[in-house]
């Protein structure tokens, strides 16, 4: 019996760890979020301007590539 309580403490330890874990993770990932969200915005307000269809190409892509990584992130904190 005290075996399993042991066992049970154990696992309810362990739970309470991955579930701090998942928080921190969300939070970093809502953190990373913000940041892209704030570079999009960026984004759009100097593509308004006079910059060449290169630059803005160039800019939107990069936007994209780091959107899609921060993404995936997300995906993998989430589950």
């Amino acid at each position: 019996m005290a075996d399993l309580k042991s066992m049970m403490a154990e696992l309810q330890q362990k739970r309470d760890e991955i579930k701090l874990q998942l928080h921190l993770g969300s939070m970093e990932a809502e953190d990373e979020w913000d940041s892209l969200v704030s570079e999009w915005d960026k984004f759009l307000s100097k593509s308004q301007f006079d910059q060449t269809a290169d630059e803005v190409g160039e800019a939107a892509r990069e936007l994209g590539l780091k959107m899609k990584a921060a993404y995936d992130n997300a995906k993998k904190v989430v589950g």
